[in-house]
């Protein structure tokens, strides 16, 4: 998998974080990299500055909790500071004073305004220490996926300005990196354009001269506006954003591919106290349970990536109201029911890891049709996201969440027992996640008396594809009696005598491959 398409992944996921529209970092990109150009720019810069629009807010969920906190919706926030100089006392203000004002909404004069001026208080000692953590947990996550010295450090300069007014460390001038002085301005370039139109960005951007943004680019800018701005009318996507990508090219392998995801994870889990580590203990409860389950290697791996990645769209959701954890509004409530959906979108979008994003996006669907977002049930649910829905399930519940305690091991085991013998999980499914954490339920066959092995659920998808014994024979090596062997073991344990009755047992059961 090429790293560059990972990465324009999570910059979807950065945009949801930031509350940009999806595509907001490749137009970006797209923008820095034409400018770079203008600029004379070399090989060299042209490579940090595509990498820094696709991984500048990388490291902004740190300590979200803290923001929100302090802010509410930190979404909204976030896109309401986009818009203001942040040098200007006066307008950053402003939107503080606005945020806090709908935190403190339905209290009185009197209370409002101590509520306000505690909250000013603590906005003053808290901002610095956040946003510095912003710029340190980038540059770890960036790091992890390979990247050098040089895009290391940029990522941790995301709020400095060309006056040194930006933190944490107040840079001035040539201290900045070109490149992230480039960025800054494209980024604020498309942000404005977005909000104001390109007439009155431009004036924007003008005014900002020598503050926000180095002379030199801002005079580029406007040099070229015509030609540079034709961007606001552009349909960006990943293939226009990869194209772009200086030589040379780097490429994950299945380690990489791995580390990846885990840093993912990370990214996605660290917004909260109570979600950290939640997706990685998920990940590894489910390839316990699938190993239990005998499913075949590429299945294994799929499913503990799509576990690691299974929140990525829980970024589309105000930390405040994962905070309130309960009692959630009609509209969090659809907020809530929708972030698998935006997890799916975000590796979609990128075009990456196409089976793990079907199987993460099913992580909160339920075999009676019960769950979300697109209340699937039985053969629309595939075996492995039925593992990852149990896991996810069980995991869940010996956490501790703002609204309950976490609950023991052994009250959580049997919430799990009681929804699968509903009919909201698999059965098999939750016994073998039960038995990975060393809860013991003989769980009534759902579907066979022992495993199939990973070689005949190989098989028995070779016969839902239509193939012939022959034909899977040669998929795999081996010789057709020996696949015929396989097709009469697998017939006897799943008690059918037909081809077409394994590939109906094969659509009830979840065992084809989601594509």
């Amino acid at each position: 998998m090429r790293r560059a398409a990972f990465i324009s992944a999570l910059s979807v996921a950065t945009d949801l974080a930031i509350g940009q529209p999806l595509g907001f970092a490749l137009k970006s990109c797209v923008l820095a990299v034409r400018l770079t150009r203008e600029l004379g720019g070399n090989d060299g810069l042209r490579r940090e500055v595509y990498h820094q629009a696709l991984l500048r807010y990388i490291g902004c969920n740190a300590d979200t909790y803290l923001m929100s906190a302090l802010f509410g919706d930190e979404i909204a926030f976030r896109r309401e500071f986009a818009l203001i100089d942040m040098g200007q006392d006066r307008e950053v203000l402003g939107v503080v004073l606005q945020a806090m004002r709908r935190v403190s909404e339905g209290q009185g004069i009197p209370a409002l305004m101590l509520s306000m001026l505690k909250g000013l208080t603590r906005a003053r000692s808290v901002s610095a220490p956040v946003l510095a953590g912003h710029c340190e947990v980038a540059g770890r996550i960036v790091e992890r996926l390979g990247f050098d010295t040089a895009i290391i450090s940029n990522v941790g300069q995301l709020y400095e300005r060309w006056d040194g007014k930006g933190l944490p460390n107040h840079l001035k001038g040539e201290a900045v990196a070109e490149a992230v002085r480039i960025v800054t301005l494209a980024q604020d370039v498309i942000v404005l354009g977005e909000h104001f139109g390109p007439g009155r960005t431009l004036e924007i951007i003008k005014k900002r001269r020598g503050g926000a943004y180095e002379p030199r680019l801002v005079d580029t800018l406007v040099e070229a506006a015509e030609k540079l701005l034709a961007i606001y009318a552009e349909n960006v996507s990943v293939a226009d954003v990869l194209a772009l990508e200086p030589a040379p090219h780097y490429s994950f392998d299945d380690t990489a591919i791995d580390e990846a995801c885990l840093a993912a994870a990370d990214f996605a889990d660290m917004r909260l106290p109570f979600t950290l580590g939640h997706s990685r203990a998920v990940a590894k409860l489910s390839e316990a349970a699938a190993r239990r389950l005998s499913l075949p290697d590429r299945d294994i791996a799929a499913l503990r990536r799509a576990a690691l990645v299974h929140d990525l769209g829980e970024l589309s959701i105000p930390a405040s109201v994962l905070m309130q954890g309960s009692n959630f509004s009609a509209h969090d409530e659809e907020l809530v029911r929708l972030h698998p959906y935006y997890t799916e979108r975000i590796l979609t979008l990128a075009n990456v890891l196409p089976e793990v994003a079907a199987i993460a996006s099913q992580h909160h669907e339920r075999l009676d049709g019960s769950g979300y977002h697109r209340g699937l049930g039985g053969a629309g649910v595939s075996m492995a996201s039925r593992i990852l829905a149990a896991a996810e399930f069980y995991q869940t519940l010996i956490e501790q969440r703002p609204h309950r305690p976490a609950l023991s091991a052994k009250d959580a085991a049997a919430r799990l027992k009681q929804a699968a013998l509903k009919g909201q999980f698999d059965t098999d499914a939750a016994a073998a996640v039960l038995g990975a954490t060393d809860h013991k339920w003989a769980a009534a066959p759902t579907r066979r008396t022992e495993a199939l092995t990973p070689r005949e659920v190989e098989v028995l998808r070779g016969l839902a594809r239509g193939e012939t014994a022959k034909q899977i024979a040669r998929q795999f090596g081996l010789s057709p009696k020996t696949v015929d062997n396989h097709i009469q073991n697998l017939y006897a344990k799943i008690g059918v005598s037909t081809r077409g009755a394994a590939v109906l047992f094969a659509v009830e059961q979840g065992y084809l491959q989601m594509r």
